[in-house]
């Protein structure tokens, strides 16, 4: 992976988020070009729309050019028009939904391989809230069925708006069937940015560590080290 991952816990586009995009975007080799994909919302496809439109008011009062690409089902996710408007951008937002839809439309399709062409050509890719999931080994859903994800980061289970995750319940989930796990929780308005093999926190609130062999928190410029 050539390129800059950045999982988000949540809260896109809103103010408290300028300082995590700023730090993002000033670490885009050249002229940022933002493609926002609501892909995550798209089992309502007039609010995914509305949230691609918001994204790109949003980048748009950074200074820089924005294009909402309405990849919202699978029969566009395989459109090649729209994956192309994709691989033109050098940073992708993945917007918050279902990740499980997220994973079920993206996979297998020239959508997904433009994403991945981006960030191999030094591109960045951001995902907020549930989209960051699906970076993960399994997608978190109930406590006794997890869904399949990418797996860009095995082991790991990426885990949205931390500060409010039941405690009780992760632990659980720790030491049964999925406790050869690693957890990133990672809080509203933060972000983890991945890098060469680094990984660093970004943002307001923190990044939990949470394993077998440690439950820590990372803060605005740590370096997080897991599993």
């Amino acid at each position: 992976m050539n390129g800059i991952l950045a999982m988000v816990g949540g809260g896109e586009f809103e103010p408290a988020m300028k300082y995590v995009d700023r730090v993002l975007l000033d670490k885009v080799i050249g002229e940022p070009r933002v493609a926002v994909l609501p892909t995550a919302a798209g089992q309502d496809p007039g609010r995914a729309l509305a949230i691609a439109e918001t994204g790109v008011a949003y980048f748009r009062d950074f200074g820089v050019e924005s294009d909402a690409v309405p990849i919202i089902d699978r029969e566009s996710a395989m459109d090649e028009t729209l994956a192309e408007r994709v691989e033109a951008a050098n940073v992708i937002y993945l917007t918050d939904g279902n990740a499980h839809y997220l994973y079920q439309t993206l996979q297998f399709s020239p959508a997904w391989t433009a994403i991945g062409n981006v960030i191999e050509m030094n591109g960045i890719v951001a995902a907020s809230g549930a989209s960051a999931s699906v970076f993960g080994d399994r997608i978190p859903a109930s406590p006794m069925r997890w869904r399949p994800a990418f797996n860009i980061f095995p082991g790991a289970v990426i885990i949205p708006y931390f500060e409010s995750a039941s405690r009780i319940g992760l632990r659980l989930r720790r030491w049964s069937r999925f406790g050869r796990f690693t957890y990133l929780g990672i809080d509203r308005h933060t972000a983890i940015f991945s890098q060469d093999f680094r990984f660093t926190v970004v943002g307001e609130g923190g990044v939990t560590v949470w394993s077998r062999l440690r439950h820590e928190k990372r803060d605005d410029g740590d370096l997080l080290l897991w599993p």
